[in-house]
């Protein structure tokens, strides 16, 4: 993440003000969990740096030395970064914001997995669950969760620090040997804001992820034309790009938290991660990854963040038992549950095939079926996002009096509250 993110920060924070409308953290009575009874999910951030970052101060005038493994080098700190969370600091922040997972993923190390007090840490909260992984940073950013070492092309190394000079091939086709050789060892590949560093003009669509980091950040409006390298909305149409074409990913979001200076509109849980899982455990979290049953809430559960849960009703005898991320055959009758719901949110269903847009009814439950005003025929998916109550005199006000419907200001939803990774829609299931 870059310097600049700092800036955009407080500029969101500043509209935000400016345009939440009254009654903008008024939430409706939750709902029961899902009717799948399996497993159960778990709320976490996929995306957490600490000191041990290349980008992260230790004290405002110096920094962890990256090169060497020993975690009390120091170097001078760039007037560019600010100071940043000891890794023990992040996990009791997690577990404060009701999360029961977070992955810190430093630049290009893994120090922090030998840290003595995070494994002091992880002893005294067991039922705490810390991913390992480290932010691979070679070729555009991509997160490689499960890792307890640096990787190369072909595998793992010995390697805690300096993966950035581990050799790699950055054609795309390494990328896919990277992803692969992660995986073989219990991982999960993901795509860190897209939009951002060199994802889209090296490899476009040429490496196929297990995840996609949609939501970076937690407050999800009026991305452009404010400085940014996290822009959402782009990101979700090329995510959108993978699924039209018949690829099966699942969506995230993290909230990519460096510095204390962003921590109130950047800290771990925002945006939140909902999981489904059968185990509280790293294998647990990392299987409900691979098998994309995701959802993603603009604010962690002690805040009241909003919850979506697609649910699709694959047999039509009244049971709604598939989720995110599962397969169902043509047909199906879909609903979407939600708590913590804006009153008056707005539901927009996504396909393949087009858009539609549903308001979310008090009893914050939204049912619908294939046909007109559904899912169309011949859709190889379907997604829903909750958006917050269009602001349109609000952001009219907002707009440049001279460019006008030509800025992003303009056009984009007033704010994303959560959205879901997608149902796919097969002739036939996977078993």
């Amino acid at each position: 993440m870059s310097a600049r993110i700092p800036l955009l920060a407080a500029a969101v924070g500043v509209v935000l003000l400016a345009a939440a409308p009254a009654g903008a953290h008024s939430r409706s009575t939750p709902t029961r969990e899902t009717s799948a009874t399996h497993g159960f999910w778990i709320p976490g951030d996929l995306h957490v740096h600490t000191i041990y970052g290349h980008d992260t101060c230790i004290t405002p005038t110096t920094a962890w030395d990256y090169t060497k493994p020993s975690r009390s080098a120091r170097r001078s700190c760039p007037a560019a970064y600010t100071w940043g969370f000891p890794p023990v600091a992040r996990l009791n922040e997690a577990r404060k914001r009701g999360l029961g997972y977070v992955a810190i993923t430093d630049h290009n190390n893994v120090v922090n997995q030998t840290d003595p007090a995070v494994l002091a840490w992880e002893k005294a909260h067991p039922d705490f669950v810390s991913i390992p992984g480290y932010e691979n940073s070679q070729a555009g950013h991509v997160q490689m969760l499960g890792a307890r070492s640096c990787y190369g092309n072909d595998g793992p190394t010995k390697q805690i620090v300096g993966c950035d000079a581990t050799p790699q091939d950055k054609s795309a086709q390494g990328m896919r040997d990277l992803a692969d050789s992660l995986r073989a060892h219990g991982g999960v590949f993901q795509i860190n804001h897209p939009s951002d560093m060199n994802w889209l003009h090296a490899y476009h669509r040429e490496v196929v992820p297990d995840t996609i980091e949609v939501w970076n950040i937690g407050l999800w409006a009026f991305q452009n034309p404010l400085p940014s390298a996290n822009d959402n909305n782009f990101s979700l149409v090329w995510y959108d790009g993978y699924l039209k074409r018949g690829d099966e990913i699942g969506v995230t979001g993290g909230s990519d938290s460096h510095w204390r200076l962003t921590d109130s509109v950047q800290g771990v849980g925002d945006p939140t991660t909902w999981v489904y899982v059968t185990q509280r455990s790293i294998q647990g979290v990392l299987d409900g990854l691979k098998a994309h049953h995701t959802f993603v809430s603009d604010l962690p559960p002690v805040q009241d963040g909003a919850r979506m849960y697609l649910e699709a009703d694959a047999n039509h005898d009244g049971r709604y038992e598939a989720i995110a991320g599962s397969q169902v055959t043509p047909g199906a009758a879909y609903r979407v549950r939600t708590t913590n719901a804006l009153p008056g949110s707005v539901v927009r269903i996504t396909t393949d095939k087009g858009t539609i847009l549903e308001r979310l009814p008090l009893s914050g439950t939204l049912s619908f079926a294939p046909g007109i005003g559904g899912v169309p025929k011949g859709s190889l998916f379907v997604r829903t996002e909750l958006l917050e109550p269009d602001g349109r005199q609000l952001r009219t006000d907002l707009c440049d009096p001279v460019i006008g419907s030509q800025t992003t200001l303009c056009r984009d939803d007033l704010l994303m509250e959560s959205l879901t990774s997608p149902i796919f829609i097969r002739s036939s299931r996977a078993t």
